[in-house]
């Protein structure tokens, strides 16, 4: 083959290679965009704002600190969202909770100054996702969900095919200002001995928090130890530690998982924008081996924690989900976070 046929030849080649490219180019489908959630109070107060959110509860004084409202998405999921301020005597500002029934999405700020603060946290501005909190008394309602029916003895859940095995999975992300703003982004799930009983939580009741993220909030005052526990995050499994603290300084037994793969784990740690899928059952059994048999670690230590049918004698009324913030030591500070979905699946 003399030279300028093999020119040619190569022109053709790359003439025919030039047009391929385009044509792929041109029938490539579009990359799927990601939102990105707000970890700013700006972005999230915009967001908060925005049209999509068309069922609010705003609160501007101690006068309005419990707010709540029933919603309902329009695939019929229905839950109670609240403006729940319980521990703030006194404040100037705004706390701003918005709900989309179409997505069933979530939206939470609060800005604060002159705060005074009645006990530990200010606030824990929530969305009730499943069966009834016991604060407000054998149930006037019992929210339901297709795939978790509450009440149910922690027993029963933990059974095979028990809800316990059923998948929790949420997207979401924090924002706060100061970086030193004390909060924690979790779950609050109350378990009684007596499911029926009105206006009155004691031991051996149970309150479980599944904290998702913190900042500058000290977990070692009630700290017992650690245990593993897999969930998995952005569709990665991950085999975390958590940090379990228990504490007898309320009239009912405190229990929180926290975790402590990320973070300065002391003050700081968890996922501040995620999505996250994870099953109950690891951490109801994290119940039976850290709840202490006869005395507890922190206060009230006569008080017997639980007994030998401790766990099958008690039974979850509610699974509840919002951001605690705020300390005694602070006067103001913002915060909020973004709900973009929540759902219980039987299975991934």
């Amino acid at each position: 083959m003399n030279t300028k046929l093999i020119v040619i030849t190569a022109v053709v080649i790359v003439a025919i290679l030039v047009v391929l490219g385009v044509l792929l180019l041109k029938h490539k489908p579009p990359m799927r965009q990601i939102q990105e959630l707000p970890i700013n109070m700006t972005g999230l107060i915009n967001l908060c704002h925005s049209s999509q959110f068309n069922i609010t509860l705003v609160s501007t004084s101690a006068s309005q600190a419990y707010l709540s409202k029933f919603v309902t998405t329009s695939s019929g999921m229905q839950y109670r969202i609240e403006n729940n301020l319980y521990d703030m005597g006194a404040f100037n500002g705004i706390s701003y909770l918005a709900f989309n029934p179409l997505t069933g999405s979530l939206c939470y700020y609060g800005n604060f100054t002159n705060v005074y603060d009645k006990g530990v946290d200010w606030a824990y501005p929530e969305v009730v996702i499943v069966g009834y909190k016991p604060w407000d008394g054998y149930p006037v309602y019992n929210l339901r969900n297709p795939n978790l029916t509450l009440p149910a003895r922690i027993s029963d859940l933990l059974q095979l095919n028990g809800g316990g095995y059923d998948w929790v999975k949420l997207t979401y992300s924090v924002a706060y200002a100061p970086s030193t703003f004390p909060e924690d982004f979790a779950f609050d799930i109350w378990i009684l001995y007596n499911p029926k009983e009105v206006g009155t939580i004691t031991r051996p009741d149970l309150e479980l928090m599944i904290w998702l993220f913190f900042n500058n909030t000290n977990i070692t005052w009630a700290k017992v130890g650690t245990t593993k526990i897999p969930i998995i995050v952005n569709g990665d499994y991950r085999n975390v530690t958590w940090a379990v603290l228990v504490s007898c300084n309320f009239p009912w037994t405190y229990v929180a998982v926290i975790p402590q793969d990320t973070g300065n784990t002391t003050i700081a740690g968890g996922w501040r924008t995620a999505t996250v899928e994870f099953q109950l059952a690891p951490f109801l059994n994290a119940i039976l081996q850290f709840v202490p048999n006869k005395k507890c670690g922190t206060g009230l230590s006569n008080y017997p924690i639980k007994d030998e049918a401790y766990l099958e004698n008690l039974t979850m009324v509610d699974i509840e989900l919002g951001i605690e913030f705020g300390n005694q030591y602070i006067k103001s500070g913002s915060v909020g976070y973004y709900l973009k979905g929540i759902s219980i699946l039987k299975e991934r």
